[in-house]
């Protein structure tokens, strides 16, 4: 199972924010792998990104731990996440329509 973490935070606590994020990303979790994690700048501030892969049949814990080690994130003034479950494009390509 995959989830990818998107957090946006504004500049102006970008760097507070930022090393919340960081220690949050470096922390490691049992049956996680952490993929790579992207950041971009823009009209809302900070954009990180981040993916997440757990082993088969870890995916409840995984995201327990993955959760744990961001949820500090939630009490910092103007930032926001969103932890989400993905499928890579070749798990998908049935049900979006594409017959491979």
């Amino acid at each position: 199972m995959f989830y990818m973490v998107n957090i946006t935070w504004p500049s102006r606590f970008s760097v507070k924010i930022g090393r919340k994020y960081i220690e949050g990303l470096d922390k490691s979790f049992p049956h996680v792998t952490r993929g790579p994690v992207y950041v971009t700048a823009g009209g809302e501030g900070i954009k990180g990104y981040a993916v997440f892969e757990t082993e088969k049949g870890c995916g409840e814990e995984g995201l327990k731990g993955i959760l744990q080690a961001l949820s500090p994130l939630l009490d910092m003034e103007g930032c926001k996440f969103t932890l989400e479950p993905v499928l890579p494009v070749e798990e998908t390509s049935s049900f979006v329509g594409i017959d491979r």
